[in-house]
Parts: structure tokens; C-alpha cells; sequence
């Protein structure tokens, strides 16, 4: 499922914190890693022209160093660094790599304030075509990242900790359901799946239970296990609660996107959760969905330094 992996790094141990289960998924799926560096373009005309060539070139030893890691440990892979924005070059990277899986740290909003981690995250989120897992460093084991590549103990996904899925009725949202369903097949887990249920909505308690139901006998059918979850309130808290009940691993759901990068707000829940959650959150791009608009991905640069 996982062939190509996208980890976007900037110099810091935090953003390293994403090789954890990058490697762990390149292990099980055999992937390849492709690690990713944006630097602030050159300006024609600069007042220090060699400061930002020293940025630069400090950037390309850094990827060079975490790649050479990783080979040392045979796994699968590359690095690019972009002379670009953040977040367009982490999509364009993924949309160029042909990837199957963007896999970035991200602050919580609410613990770090409006920063420009949290921005870039949701700017990945709103431009890449592929599916983003937000990796949260208080979910590792290790308090940091780290170029190093020792064997460690598994905490990524076990049979003990369930994979938690957002559904809603919908087939949208039945798409993450693959997905999840691969990931429980390939760790030896089970799928917890999760309804939110509206004050004022349309469909009884009971009709969710059945549905849910249906949705467990299908997966039971082709040999996945799960258990099913209904709770009245916002979807956001509902999710949380459940997995924080459960000690699940990640929560995986669908997002339609959107073609307007400029907006922040998103309205989604996918954005909600990517800012305001502790949980790792694997967002699947709904099949048909919008992500990097067409005049922006033609006007892209592409990769100033490949390896």
C-alpha cells in the first residue's frame, strides 16, 4: 500500500520525531523514504548573498546526513530540497514522488499557539492529493526524533491498540475504511469504529448500531476484527474520547479538501483534528476530492537539489 513515503523535515529533532513511523511503515510495506527540505528561495538581489548560500548548503548537508542514516540501515532511501514555500513543496515533492503517504510531526495548536508548524501542517493538508499522517512526538516513545535508525521496540501500531475510524453513514466516509483496514491487517490490530451522533439528527440510535454492524460483519467477513462505538456529541470530542477510552493508536479518516489554499478555515473536521487533538491522525484523501490547484501545481518549480 505504502511504496513511496514523504517525511518533510526543517533542522529540527521535533520534525525527526516523523522518521519513527516512517521507518516502521518502509519495514512493513517495504517503502521507500523520500525526506524533504524546503529553504527560503534566493532572492535575485540580496543583501547577503552568501548567508543564504551557507542556509542553503547547510540544508543539503543536513538531508545528505539523515539519508546516509537511513541507507546505513538499508532502508529505501532520498532526499529534496526545494528552494520553496513549506508547504507547496512538501505536496509538489509528494506529487512528483508519485507517494503514497506524507508523514509529518505537528504542534498542537492549542499548546504552541499559531505557528508555523501548525500552518504548514494545514497547508499539506489542504494542497496534497495523498494521504497525511500528523505524527504527534507525545505519542512516541522518545521525547524527540533523530537521525539515528536503531532497532526499537515497536510502538507504532500493536494488536492491543486499535485503529480508530471516524465514520458517519456516508460512503465518504467509508473511503479511509481500505485503508485502515490494510494497516490492521498488515500490524495484527483491530478497528474500532466510531459514530458521532448529532443532537437533532435525522437517523435513530438504533439505525447507527445497525449500520455500524454491518460495516463490522463486512470486515469480519474478509478477516478483520472490530469493535463498534455510538455516542451522542461533536464529532471532534467523540473521537478524542474514544480513543483515549480505548488506548488506540491513530484515528483515520476522509476529507473531501479543497482547491482555495488561501482559506484557513477549512470548516472541516479534518483541520480540527489535525490542530486540536492529541491523537496521530491519518487523513485519507476522498476519492474525487480537490487538493493543490491546478495553476498552482503547473506553475510549481519542482526539486532544486535531488539526490
Amino acid at each position: 500500500m505504502f511504496t513511496r513515503i514523504v517525511v518533510p523535515l526543517d533542522g529540527t529533532r521535533f520534525a525527526e520525531a516523523a522518521l519513527a513511523p516512517a521507518r516502521e511503515l518502509a519495514r512493513a510495506f517495504g517503502s521507500r523514504i523520500l525526506v524533504v527540505r524546503a529553504a527560503p528561495p534566493i532572492a535575485p538581489i540580496s543583501s547577503d548573498i552568501e548567508r543564504d548560500l551557507e542556509q542553503v548548503d547547510a540544508a543539503d548537508a543536513y538531508l545528505h546526513d539523515i539519508v546516509s542514516h537511513l541507507r546505513a540501515a538499508n532502508y529505501n532511501a532520498d532526499m529534496a530540497l526545494y528552494l520553496a514555500e513549506p508547504g507547496m513543496s512538501i505536496a509538489g515533492a509528494a506529487l512528483l514522488d508519485n507517494a503514497d503517504l506524507i508523514v509529518m510531526a505537528a504542534h498542537l495548536r492549542w499548546k504552541d499557539g499559531a505557528t508555523s508548524r501548525a500552518s504548514t501542517t494545514e497547508d499539506v493538508l489542504a494542497r496534497a492529493s495523498v494521504p497525511l499522517l500528523v505524527w504527534r512526538v507525545g505519542a512516541a516513545q522518545e521525547s524527540e526524533g533523530g537521525p539515528d535508525v536503531e532497532e526499537r521496540p515497536p510502538y507504532f501500531l500493536n494488536s492491543a491498540e486499535p485503529i480508530v475510524v471516524a465514520l458517519d453513514g456516508t460512503p465518504f466516509a467509508e473511503q479511509a475504511l481500505p485503508m485502515a483496514e490494510t494497516l490492521a491487517r498488515t500490524f495484527g490490530t483491530y478497528l474500532l469504529l466510531v459514530r458521532a451522533m448529532r443532537r437533532g439528527a435525522e437517523v435513530t440510535e438504533g439505525e447507527v448500531r445497525q449500520y455500524l454492524l454491518r460495516i463490522k460483519q463486512q470486515l469480519a467477513e474478509r478477516g478483520i476484527q472490530a469493535t463498534t462505538l455510538t455516542r451522542p456529541g461533536d464529532p471532534l470530542g467523540v473521537l478524542e474520547a474514544a480513543w483515549r477510552e480505548y488506548d488506540g493508536s491513530m484515528i483515520v479518516m476522509t476529507t473531501h479538501g479543497y482547491a482555495d489554499t488561501r482559506r484557513r478555515a477549512f470548516g472541516s473536521l479534518a483541520t480540527r483534528m489535525v490542530t486540536e487533538i492529541e491523537a496521530p491522525v491519518l487523513i485519507v484523501r476522498a476519492s474525487g476530492a480537490s487538493a493543490m490547484p491546478t495553476d498552482q501545481a503547473s506553475a510549481w518549480p519542482g526539486p532544486d537539489i535531488p539526490v
